[in-house]
This record gives structure tokens, C-alpha cells and sequence, in this order.
């Protein structure tokens, strides 16, 4: 009998080792024949938005590497919950890309817009597009050049300052929300429904601040009617050296990293993800890719797939924690 039990565990044994490399080969046989057929990008902005414009820059470089085609789909709407759904809920099997932003990927959620997704569980990053750090600025009839010439200012004073942004819930809500909430400063958010008509009243004085990134900043910057008075980012921007992060002026950890990944639903097989990852990586570093980025400041490094999912999860957390802090949310 104990032959027999004993002869019984190995055929078990046997029969559960060639299972699992028989699933092992096919779905590495899978991932090798990948892709087979056309890669579909969604992506939440709408045609000629700045999210679209890298997406179809990327593209053929992308379909260079891959040798597939990449067919960009815009489905904007719902505060990007929309096209995040979709690229949520695709087959995992690598033919369906996400390029969503900080946004999508979490904060939606916590700001309470109802979405049909969980980005923490639905989503993989494989890939970063561009990141950006805001930029408060201030109005230069104030004659403050830094944090702490404001916050003199506004004691001496005993005022409210406005400050205005584009929109609610956006990253120039979040910059002035946070920045009031650390210093203790009464600041009034004034919402715009874009970032040009906020920077022209901040210009003028109707508003004291704005918050906006370099591309949107620059003019009014080199007609010396605003000054930058520091960088959300973990580093100071390269176009402009001379102005300091919020870290080096003493607001530790308020660092306001916008940020646009690939995603790929979960479940996707990792030599994909591998692979996507270093397409997009060669995409990313291409000379007309690499000349935008740094021509509207914004900020590129290169991850590998490990590195981008740890990067990618860290700052999405800082984004939530930044949502409790401030008690924004989106009106339904």
C-alpha cells in the first residue's frame, strides 16, 4: 500500500509540475508572439489637448519598436473617469494602453467623482510620459521675491490674499490649498475656467497669486509682472535655476508632481510590460519627443518597469494625501 500511495504522490506531483510549465511555456510563448495585432491608446484628453499631442508623438516611434500599429483614442468626459473605465476594463494582453495622468489614476476617486474602476487594483504603470512641477507666482507690485518675503508681507498686512487658478480640483487649486494650509496664510482660491485669464488678472493685481506651470508662466515671467516665488517639485526646474523648491524655503514634502503614465490593465503578462516598458522608453528619448519636454519645462528620467510602478505609486500617494489635507472635492 505504501508503494502504491507513494507511486500515486509522484504521478500527482508529475502532473502538477507539467501543468505549471506547460502554462509557464505558453504564456511565455504568448508574450514573444506579442503583439499581433493593432495597440490601442486611450487616452482622456481631447483632440489636440497637451496629453493628446504627446500621445501622438510617441506613437510612431512606438509603432517603430513594436511594429504594430498604434491607434490613439480620445475619450474625454467625467473628469477622465471615462476613458480610465475603458482601459481598465480591456483584455489584459498588452493591445490596450492607458496615458493617464494623476487624475485618472487615483485622485478622481478621491475627490469624489463616481468612477466604475480601482486604480490601485485595475492599473500597471509601465511607462512615464512627462511630469511637471507648478509654479506659484506672485503679482511683482507686492515686492516679494520669495516665501518668506510673502508670509512677512501678509502678517504685516493682516490680509487674505487671492489666489487664482484654472478651474476646481486641479493642480492649481491643490498648489494654492496646500500652500495655505502649511503657512497658515488665509488665501481665497478663484477659480478660471483656464489658466491664461488667471495669469492676466495675477498680472494686472486683480488676484495676488497664481499657480501655473513654466510653458504657461514664461511670458508673463520676461515681462517681470510676475515672479516665481517657488517650484512644487522635488528639484528646481532647469529653465528656471534661480528659483528655489518649496523644500528649500522650509515647506518640507509639498511637492505637487503632476505626472502622465502608460498603463496597462492588470493581469497584462509581464515580458509585455517589459517590453512596453522599454519602447516607451526609446519613444520617450527620441530627439522630437525629448526637444518638447524640455521646451515647455517639463520634467522626463528614465525607469525601468519596477522603478516606474514604485515611482508612480509613491507619488499618486502624495496626490491623496494632499486630497485629506486640503478637504478639496469636485461638485456633483
Amino acid at each position: 500500500m505504501k508503494n502504491r500511495g507513494s507511486q500515486m504522490q509522484k504521478t500527482v506531483s508529475s502532473s502538477l509540475l507539467s501543468l505549471f510549465l506547460g502554462l509557464t511555456l505558453t504564456c511565455s510563448a504568448q508574450a514573444q508572439a506579442w503583439p499581433t495585432k493593432p495597440i490601442k491608446l486611450i487616452t482622456s484628453a481631447a483632440p489636440g489637448g497637451v496629453v493628446d499631442i504627446y500621445a501622438r508623438r510617441h506613437a510612431p516611434h512606438l509603432q517603430a519598436e513594436l511594429g504594430q500599429a498604434i491607434m490613439v483614442e480620445n475619450r474625454p468626459g467625467a473628469s477622465g473617469a471615462i476613458a480610465a473605465e475603458a482601459g481598465a476594463k480591456a483584455d489584459p494582453d498588452g493591445h490596450t494602453l492607458f496615458m493617464g495622468s494623476q487624475n485618472e489614476m487615483g485622485l478622481i476617486g478621491q475627490l469624489g467623482v463616481p468612477v466604475r474602476y480601482d486604480a490601485n487594483k485595475d492599473f500597471s504603470a509601465v511607462g512615464l510620459t512627462i511630469a511637471g512641477y507648478p509654479i506659484l507666482m506672485v503679482n511683482a507690485q507686492l515686492g516679494v521675491k520669495n516665501v518668506a518675503e510673502l508670509l512677512a508681507y501678509v502678517k504685516a498686512k493682516n490680509t487674505t490674499l487671492d489666489c487664482g487658478g484654472s478651474g476646481t480640483a486641479t493642480v492649481g487649486h491643490f498648489v494654492c490649498a496646500a500652500f495655505s494650509v502649511r503657512t497658515g496664510t488665509k488665501i481665497q482660491y478663484v477659480p478660471y475656467k483656464a489658466n491664461v485669464p488667471a495669469m492676466t488678472d495675477a498680472a494686472s493685481g486683480q488676484v495676488q497669486l497664481v499657480s501655473a506651470f513654466y510653458s504657461e508662466v514664461a511670458p508673463f515671467i520676461a515681462t517681470g509682472k510676475l515672479v516665481p516665488l517657488g517650484v512644487f517639485g522635488a528639484n528646481r526646474l532647469p529653465l528656471l535655476p534661480n528659483v528655489p523648491t518649496m523644500a528649500e524655503q522650509g515647506l518640507k514634502d509639498l511637492e505637487l508632481q503632476s505626472y502622465t503614465v502608460y498603463a496597462v490593465p492588470t493581469g497584462t503578462p509581464i515580458d509585455v510590460q517589459r517590453r512596453l516598458n522599454a519602447a516607451i522608453l526609446k519613444a520617450a528619448n527620441q530627439p522630437d519627443v525629448m526637444d518638447r519636454v524640455k521646451a515647455v519645462g517639463g520634467i522626463y528620467f528614465d525607469m525601468n518597469l519596477e522603478e516606474t510602478q514604485a515611482w508612480q505609486k509613491r507619488i499618486q500617494s502624495r496626490w491623496n494625501n494632499i486630497v485629506q489635507e486640503t478637504g478639496i472635492k469636485l461638485e456633483k
